[in-house]
């Protein structure tokens, strides 16, 4: 997702204000990955009053310049587009695990997050989106432990997803535990030290490593400017 165009959104005290219906949530992720019609996706946001305002005030957010007021859900969601209104769920969702998070913290998490996404771009091109999912959701795994499988299985979650949130061996599962290990020694990388980085991370360069790092970072700080 483009980070500039998440940032526009309302702030993480209005999150945390909202109880969002967490079913509602999961039935609109497995909506958006089946690729259902606008209107079935509607059908399903307006089920949720709250979910409904949130994305209203979202689109019509000074960012975007609209010179007419979109009122319709149909239009808010043909304007965002499946890939971002996806992604904009799956932060509410895990916000909605993370109530008492401030904003350093979730500002952690998506930096973690876009870096699981700008590596696997470079890795495993094919799972960009399905990293990001595993790392904006990694802290609820830590949160609630292997319920989350049930959780993302309700909401029709790839099992790349879910093997990379659960299992430590799989593709993503790797890729989560290196982004982890690169996060900590990233200063000593940045300033030329000698880093030993493991297997995953070792097939690309250090200037490629620092320069997903510093996107990561920028888009994540992009995004907690306006929470």
């Amino acid at each position: 997702m483009n980070p500039e165009f998440l940032a526009k959104g309302g702030s993480m005290s209005e999150i945390e204000s909202l109880e969002l219906k967490r079913e509602v949530m999961l039935r609109l992720i497995r909506a958006l990955l089946d690729g259902e019609e606008l209107e079935e996706i509607a059908k399903i946001i307006s089920m949720d009053p709250n979910l409904s305002a949130r994305l209203l005030k979202f689109i019509n957010s000074p960012y975007f310049g609209l010179r007419r007021e979109i009122k319709s859900i149909i239009q808010a969601i043909a304007y965002l587009g499946y890939r971002n209104l996806k992604d904009y769920v799956f932060v509410l969702l895990t916000s909605s695990f993370l109530k008492s998070a401030n904003k350093e913290e979730i500002k952690e998490i998506l930096k973690f997050a876009f870096l699981m996404r700008e590596l696997a771009k470079r890795l495993f091109p094919e799972h960009e989106d399905e990293a990001y999912m595993v790392g904006i959701l990694e802290p609820v795994r830590e949160k609630v432990g292997d319920e989350i499988k049930e959780l993302l299985e309700k909401a029709g979650v790839s099992e790349t997803v879910i093997y990379g949130l659960l299992d430590p061996e799989s593709k993503l599962g790797r890729l989560k535990e290196e982004v982890k290990q690169l996060m900590k020694v990233y200063d000593k990388l940045e300033k030329g030290d000698n880093v030993q980085l493991p297997p995953l991370l070792s097939q690309l360069s250090k200037e490629e490593l620092i320069e997903s790092y510093i996107l990561a970072e920028d888009n994540a700080q992009s995004l907690i400017s306006y929470l």
